[in-house]
């Protein structure tokens, strides 16, 4: 829960045109009505999905597939992104032979063929069917299978298979929507990405380098206020989520240590150098009266050598309450230590637990305050696309992760800029909008918003829902 906001950060300074490496080729996408960009190296493809699509399920091992749907209240479609390998010579036999094995064991199917066609992607040729199938109720379903060659993947031949599920009232749109996603669909095999990474992450490595004390230590004093919710459906209100109060600071290292006095720092923690502090609530049960107060505080040196960071979550359901507590540090590198490493300490008192966990820090390597600061030093001259490592919070157990961020030009409004963000380089993005003074929204992949706010409105917005904003 610790990053449900990271990335949302954002700012107004310049860099150099030289500074923005532009975004490969084979990941670029036409302007269209679509929605987000997926990717997936696990499947090996990526495609424009219809707008507000959401994955509802994701399968790494032992075969990768995605669970994809429509966004909507009433979802109207569902979509399975999956790669297959297969002796089948084209992607007419195959896609016969799935169809084949949808009915094997039915009683007398009834099937009604709506199309059956090659069908061609950005960079290649497949084969689509739509199939009407009423069920021994009389109730009717629609199935579609798209199949677009792969090539041979460690000498075998490989598909992609897109199997979508609809009902005959929804087809139409269902089928204009999707069909023209799949236009879209680009073969991302292992070439295409190792190309990619060594590209992106040469373009982190140029960001980071651009980066001085000075233009670092301009974006001391911001704060900003950010309220989390998922919009309501068919008339119903907002389910609010969550807010944060996010600041950055030049302050020295020892202020991570939350009310600790000055006078006791010692000479490495006097050192000067940004923070980042953010201070969040979370509805954890509405109904029981619980939430969780986090804050985190992530600092780094001005030469992004070293970073060190504290972070603790208090669950409270009224009075009672229970502490976790995290503490990170990635050390200088030295002649005695060259290698770059990252410790991870996870303690909860109550149960008397304590958790190391140490890593090699990857190259090129994401600093924690970064993550949250990229709006800001990202430039307005050019588009930027970036590949990193970092650390990944979204499971309980802290693990290293990559991240891959996107920054351009918005599309409809030449005075804001976006900033996608795929973690391990797969699924939906998060995406934020940002203008001269900082964040306006962001999407996260799983539906929920973001937007920044004022205190007073934040406070009218939590005291009308019957939430507790203290």
């Amino acid at each position: 829960m610790i990053g449900l906001f990271n990335g949302a950060a954002s700012g107004a300074l310049e860099m150099p045109q030289a500074q923005s490496p532009s975004i490969p080729a084979a990941d670029k996408q036409a302007p269209s009505p679509l929605g987000d960009l997926f990717l997936s190296n696990e499947v090996g493809m990526s495609l424009q999905l219809p707008k507000n699509a959401v994955v509802v399920t994701r399968q790494y091992q032992p075969n990768a597939f995605f669970l994809v749907r429509d966004g909507m209240a009433k979802p109207r479609w569902s979509l399975r992104l999956e790669s297959l390998q297969s002796d089948d010579p084209t992607a007419e036999i195959l896609i016969k032979r799935l169809m084949l094995a949808q009915e094997q064991g039915k009683d007398s199917p009834d099937l009604e063929i709506l199309k059956d066609t090659p069908f061609s992607t950005e960079e290649s040729t497949g084969h689509l069917i739509w199939v009407k199938e009423t069920l021994p109720d009389d109730s009717q379903v629609i199935f579609g299978w798209l199949v677009v060659p792969q090539g041979r993947i460690a000498g075998k031949l490989h598909y992609i298979i897109a199997t979508a599920v609809t009902v005959p009232a929804m087809f139409p749109d269902t089928q204009t929507v999707l069909e023209k996603a799949f236009k879209t669909i680009l073969v991302r095999g292992p070439q295409v990405a190792i190309e990619r990474a060594i590209t992106e992450a040469q373009a982190t490595r140029t960001f980071l380098e651009g980066l001085t004390e000075e233009r670092l230590r301009a974006m001391d004093g911001h704060t900003s206020v950010r309220r989390a919710y998922r919009p309501g459906k068919n008339g119903q209100p907002d389910e609010e989520i969550a807010y944060t109060i996010f600041s950055i600071e030049t302050q020295p290292m020892g202020v991570i240590h939350n009310n600790r006095p000055e006078s006791d720092y010692s000479p490495a923690e006097k050192e000067e150098g940004i923070l980042v502090k953010v201070h969040s609530r979370v509805v954890a049960d509405k109904s029981r009266d619980i939430y969780l107060d986090m804050l985190g505080l992530y600092w780094m040196a001005f030469d992004l050598s070293h970073e060190s960071w504290t972070a603790r979550v208090t669950r409270r359901q009224g009075a009672a309450t229970r502490v976790e507590k995290e503490f990170g540090f990635r050390p200088r590198t030295t002649l005695g230590q060259p290698r770059p490493r990252v410790v991870v300490i996870k303690q909860d008192d109550e149960i008397n637990l304590r958790e190391p966990y140490e890593w090699e820090a990857p190259d090129p390597w994401m600093p924690r305050p970064m993550t949250w600061m990229l709006g800001y030093l990202l430039p307005r001259t050019g588009e930027v696309a970036m590949s990193y490592a970092c650390i990944d919070h979204r499971e309980k157990v802290p693990t290293l992760g990559t991240r891959r961020d996107e920054w351009s030009p918005d599309s409809t409004n030449p005075d804001q800029w976006q900033l996608q963000t795929w973690l391990d380089d797969s699924g939906l993005p998060t995406s934020g909008l940002y203008d001269d003074e900082g964040l306006v929204n962001q999407r996260n992949a799983d539906g929920m918003l973001i937007e920044t706010t004022s205190p007073e409105q934040l406070k009218m917005i939590w005291d009308a829902a019957g939430l507790k904003t203290r």
